[in-house]
């Protein structure tokens, strides 16, 4: 299989966890699917993302300066949404580089053994750009070593979590305007992205969402209904009300669809472009709608994506020098998202998260015979 074949597999895998869209469809309402079984109080499928099955979630905000402004986001977004209650523990000028300034895994770890939570969303990384002491001296931002200890941080926050049964939904850091800050965070955002895939975390890439058409920093964008808005404060960094309720949208895009699975839905099959493609019980447990069988145990659907209307998704999935195979499929698949067409089925699917209405007149396409051939 060629490489560029192999990225297309993961594009419309692991790769689609990073914008949401994908997988926000009709089942994503909360409620189990006609005829999903009745699943005793708190038991979940095995491909349940989320650790109980609850009739209301409870969700902490981990963060930083910017967790702030997505703890506002996610208090609107959710006031009429019954299943979630959201409260957050906020340390402006933390991160994961200065345990002595705040110690995020140890601080975790007594917030949860006051409180139980079911969800954590993490956004952190804005102030990190900076060395990491350790008993040995230095570690120099950027560097290999560096970039394994802050990969060890993220670990053991994560880990923290999931030994209190907690589903972690990670906000990659997202792009900046003056151009050195943006740098480091575009190193940030390559450690947290590797980092997240190796463990199966959820991980919301903001890099992709927002970088302009040029990969610059732009203080503009979709705000979820493909309406062009600011997004961004004057000062480069933070985000204003829309733009933190886009984010709060695009994580509860992700928790309602785990939030379907968990309470009995199906998963919509594996799409892969060959059999070759294999993924560990980690990154299939990640991936709640491309990651579980059909309904009836069908075999993973494969696609051949040189076949495809649209875009050249094989040039697109081809990965560029040094790029790991996640960053080019996450960078793929935006850049097939932002090819759809406004008022396309395709753009209702993959920008607003609608999945298409089939006519009720119709036969299943997926079920009925294939036309003989003359």
């Amino acid at each position: 299989m060629t490489r560029a074949r192999h990225i297309f597999a993961v594009l419309l895998a692991a790769g689609t966890l990073a914008v949401a869209a994908p997988w926000v469809h009709a089942q994503q309402t909360g409620e189990p699917a006609a005829g999903a079984a009745e699943l005793p109080s708190e038991q979940v499928p095995q491909s349940s993302y989320l650790a109980r099955r609850k009739q209301v979630y409870d969700m902490v905000i981990l963060g930083d300066v910017l967790g702030t402004g997505l703890w506002a986001g996610m208090n609107r977004v959710v006031e009429t949404d019954d299943r979630i209650t959201v409260t957050g523990r906020i340390q402006e000028n933390s991160g994961l580089t200065r345990a002595r300034v705040y110690d995020w895994p140890q601080a975790t770890a007594k917030l949860l053994e006051s409180r139980e939570f079911d969800i954590a969303a993490i956004m952190l990384g804005a102030n990190d750009a900076r060395e990491i002491s350790t008993a040995d001296g230095e570690l120099a931002f950027g560097s290999p070593e560096w970039r394994a200890a802050y990969g060890e941080r993220i670990k053991e926050l994560v880990n923290v979590l999931r030994a209190g049964k907690v589903a972690v939904y990670w906000f990659g850091v997202p792009p900046m305007e003056r151009d050195s800050y943006d740098e480091a965070m575009a190193v940030l955002a390559e450690v947290e992205r590797d980092v997240t895939a190796q463990l199966g975390v959820r991980y919301i890439d903001l890099r992709l969402m927002l970088l302009g058409s040029d990969g610059k920093f732009t203080d503009s964008g979709d705000d979820g209904t493909a309406e062009v808005t600011r997004l961004r404060a004057r000062d480069g960094v933070k985000f204003i009300t829309r733009g933190n309720d886009r984010l709060a949208s695009e994580l509860m895009k992700l928790v309602h669809a785990d939030m379907a699975v968990a309470d009995g839905a199906p998963a919509p099959a594996v799409i892969i472009s060959t059999p070759g493609v294999q993924f560990t019980p980690e990154q299939l447990a990640a991936l709640p709608a491309f990651g579980a069988e059909g309904a009836d145990g069908e075999e993973p659907v494969a696609v051949d994506p040189a076949g495809l209307p649209g875009p050249d998704y094989v040039e697109l999935a081809a990965v560029a020098p040094g790029e790991t195979d996640a960053a080019a499929a996450t960078r793929a698949f935006e850049a097939a998202r932002k090819a759809t067409e406004p008022g396309s089925p395709a753009h209702r699917l993959f920008v607003e998260g609608l999945w298409p209405e089939t006519d009720k007149g119709a036969g299943d396409p997926f079920t009925a015979p294939l036309p003989q051939s003359n």
